[in-house]
């Protein structure tokens, strides 16, 4: 039995081990909800187009331009593949020289129309003044105009305005990505990646770093460093630094865990026979996370911890019924067998309503929810399959083995009173439910009132809206947060199109989604919330038809600079007009030709240009703020043309729109499916109403403390905390269970029970509450907030298992005598 049990635990940690984990909020959401099919829609016709930022520091400016340039030439070069896929690197722009020539070219084209007749009518006019067929009016001439000849033919203040016109666009007038001082520079890496934190993400970053690391920072200065930033770094730290959290928690909480169980059992055998049955429960939990997702995203990360601390209850009971029956003087044989009789209806119930409790969360579309439920129901059962087999096989081997060791490593026998209980603490709280039964009953009552009147006001909106209280925190002070600051100083919002990438199907829709965007943002009654829609258009020097008449005008100045205009002026008066006058190829542009750093903004993969636009929010608005992303999803998301056609379109505000809007309709669901289940079960398991309806009653008063405690303690809900609630009717029905049928068990003897088995109970929620604390290391202030509710359902029902529920039993259930 044992050897097939370690078999199944190598095998399944080791398919395990394969998982991917994807910290991608998009990973999340249902993928049948309209946003993210937008979404992914958009995704299919863009391209991933994470970015991978590089920056150098260093004190010299020609030292990080050198360096820039031969990185871009390493990179170029760099041919690897995902796997069956495109190229991991889509494009890389080390700056925008092509801009500046551009621009420079066709400086002329992008000049007002107005400003362009005004040159022709000054230089039509100097020419004429020059020549002498118009007098010279002075400024005392009556009635005059002072209009006297100027220098270059007057085109010098036109030359300046068309130059600065020209270089609107272009933000880095050395053509590198750097800061004023040119002691920080960059280079944009853009992917076919999404930035989903697969393998790919960290494939790429890895063979970046080589080729860095293989020219030799010293080369180039002393003091140079190099540091990346950008989609792909922030999803690879963030996943390093949930991988590590997620370990230390694991090892954490699992040593705590035995630290208890050892000091509660007095035995340090009895380390492997509790962790055996949760180890197999999680391998088996993770493989089938593999054989049916491939990969886990942010929430199942820290499963393992929480099945590990849940799951680890099962065999604590088991083996402190085992412990029990051996110290009262049965022989090893019939205490295994009693203890598996008598601990095997309070444990399959225990593991079907905690298995419930996370498969309450599979009827949810939220996949953040749906995955975790899913794996969570697989590990809780597997965890009391695994332990009927493997708990009384490994006591069988202890038994065998410890004879022979030194004394120090045998059990210390249990040491239990005459009917059979086992430490004060219990014998005094079982006495004083015994004696005052209504005193622990109107302090629960209080309790509870004080916390129910300040439960409806918070349940009217509990949600946390402020996605800054979710994030990283650690991954904004160090490593790839450092340098992502580095890089905003270098980037910035510049290049002008900075703002959240929507897709329309044909380019001529984009002015009509344009103007509806700007009708929906207006009728928003709190104020508008976008200041512009970017299209490739604002890039270009007007229509067709303005470009014309621009290229009209163009040519009339060109046709008036003749060589003998230019012969009558000085050297330096003839530069300078050279300089301009418009070159003869001067043509109409349309968006391909555009530059391909500015082009390629609004390509889809298939080369269409134009349909890509871009939608800026005014620059106060917190785009962490999720009242706003609603807002902003309203009036830009999936929106509908005058002519009744309804175009895809999202952004990031969809993204999180999407997940409150799963939050306010799958967490209802989920918490009303846990308790409708769970209280099924309970009424099947005791087949006896009043038994069961005091279960219920225990452990609806915990669930209501724990609501009450958030309330009180301004805890909001979120995308992850809120799967609470129905995880705690789960797992925290089973303790006033376990009391429930011992004292069934015990004929009704309610005081018996609880010193009993009251330890047992308090240590599986302690083994529980340290699962759920190991979240508390965890950098996601999400996940915080998960661990620290949780603890609190934990303490709130293991209370009321305690303290609340022998009370009712006295009362309401065993009031006569003590009976079946």
């Amino acid at each position: 039995m044992l050897a097939c049990a370690f078999l199944v635990l190598v095998a399944s940690w080791t398919y395990a081990s394969r998982l991917e984990l994807h910290t991608e909020l998009l990973e999340l959401l249902p993928r049948e909800s309209p946003g993210f099919e937008a979404f992914e829609h958009q995704l299919g016709r863009t391209g991933g187009r994470a970015t991978l930022l590089v920056v150098v520091e260093s004190s010299d400016r020609k030292a990080n331009e050198r360096f820039i340039d031969d990185l871009t030439v390493r990179l170029d070069a760099h041919k690897s593949r995902v796997a069956g896929g495109p190229p991991l690197i889509a494009y890389v722009e080390s700056g925008e020289k092509d801009i500046h020539r551009f621009y420079e070219a066709n400086k002329w084209l992008y000049a007002d129309a107005r400003d362009l007749a005004e040159a022709d009518d000054t230089l039509d006019h100097q020419i004429a003044l020059r020549s002498g067929l118009v007098p010279d009016l002075s400024d005392d001439a009556p009635g005059g105009v002072p209009r006297g000849p100027k220098a270059a033919l007057g085109l010098d203040e036109f030359r300046a305005r068309w130059k600065a016109e020209g270089s609107k666009y272009d933000d880095f007038p050395s053509g590198y990505f750097e800061t004023p001082d040119g002691k920080t520079a960059g280079l944009r890496i853009v992917s076919s990646l999404s930035g989903l934190g697969d393998r790919a993400g960290d494939q790429l970053l890895g063979e970046v770093r080589a080729i860095v690391g293989s020219l030799d920072l010293s080369r180039y200065a002393a003091d140079m460093r190099v540091g990346f930033a950008g989609d792909i770094a922030n999803a690879v730290a963030e996943k390093n630094s949930l991988l590590s959290d997620a370990a230390w928690a694991t090892v954490t909480a699992f040593a705590l865990i035995l630290l208890g169980v050892v000091f509660y059992f007095r035995s340090v055998w009895s380390l492997a026979i509790i962790s055996l049955p949760a180890f197999i429960g999680v391998g088996c939990a993770y493989s089938f996370a593999m054989a049916r997702y491939r990969y886990v995203n942010s929430t199942g990360a820290f499963l393992g911890a929480i099945i590990v601390g849940n799951g680890i209850n099962y065999p604590i009971v088991l083996l402190a019924r085992y412990r029990e029956f051996r110290a009262r003087g049965l022989g090893p044989y019939e205490a295994r067998q009693e203890a598996v009789w008598n601990a095997f209806r309070a444990e399959l119930v225990g593991a079907t309503v905690g298995s419930i409790a996370y498969g309450s969360l599979v009827l949810t579309r939220f996949r953040g929810f749906n995955q975790f439920g899913m794996i969570g129901f697989v590990g809780m059962l597997l965890v009391w399959v695994s332990m009927i087999p493997v708990v009384p096989a490994l006591l069988v081997l202890v038994e065998r083995v410890q004879p022979r060791l030194p004394f120090w490593l045998r059990d210390r026998p249990w040491r239990v009173s005459p009917d059979g209980s086992r430490g004060p603490l219990m014998r005094q709280v079982a006495r004083a439910t015994e004696r005052h039964p209504w005193a622990f009953l109107v302090a629960a009552g209080l309790v509870s009132i004080a916390t129910a009147l300040k439960v409806p006001a918070y349940l009217a909106d509990p949600w946390e809206y402020d996605f800054d209280k979710l994030g990283s925190r650690g991954s904004k002070a160090g490593g790839a947060g450092e340098w992502s600051t580095k890089a905003e100083r270098v980037f910035g919002g510049k290049m002008n199109v900075a703002g959240a990438l929507t897709v329309a199907d044909t380019p001529e829709q984009v002015p009509l989604l344009k103007k509806r965007i700007f009708e929906n943002d207006a009728k928003d009654p709190e104020g508008k919330l976008i200041a512009e829609v970017a299209t490739v258009e604002d890039f270009l020097p007007g229509t067709l038809d303005e470009q014309r008449a621009k290229l009209e005008i163009l040519g009339r100045i060109r046709d008036r600079l003749t060589s003998a205009v230019l012969h009558a002026l000085t050297d330096d008066e003839r530069a300078r007009v050279l300089e301009a006058k418009p070159p003869e190829g001067l043509r109409p542009l349309a968006a391909k030709d555009l530059p391909a750093i500015v082009r390629r903004r609004f390509e889809e993969n298939d080369g269409t240009i134009g349909t890509v636009f871009y939608v800026r929010y005014r620059p106060d608005l917190s785009l962490s703020d999720g009242h706003t992303l609603l807002r902003i999803a309203k009036s830009t998301d999936n929106v509908a043309l005058a002519d009744g056609t309804v175009v895809e379109t999202a952004s990031r505000a969809t993204i999180f729109a999407e997940m409150i809007r799963s939050m306010q309709r799958d967490g209802p669901l989920a918490t009303l499916a846990s308790f409708s289940a769970v209280a099924l079960v309970v009424l099947c398991a005791t087949a006896n109403v009043r038994g069961a309806l005091a279960v219920l009653a225990a452990l609806g008063m915990g669930v209501l403390w724990t609501v009450g405690a958030a309330a009180l303690t301004h805890s909001k809900l979120n995308f992850v905390n809120f799967i609470v609630l129905p995880i705690t009717f789960g797992i925290g029905c089973e303790y006033p269970f376990n009391v429930y049928d011992r004292s069934r068990l015990l004929r009704g003897d309610v005081s018996l029970a609880l010193r009993r088995t009251g330890g047992a109970v308090a240590l599986c929620s302690y083994t529980t509450v340290v699962g759920y604390g190991s979240l508390l290391w965890n950098d996601f202030q999400s996940l915080q907030s998960f661990g620290r509710l949780a603890m609190c359902g934990e303490l709130a029902c293991l209370a009321s298992a305690l303290l609340v529920l022998p009370a009712l039993l006295r009362l309401f259930v065993y009031r006569e005598s003590p009976q079946v």
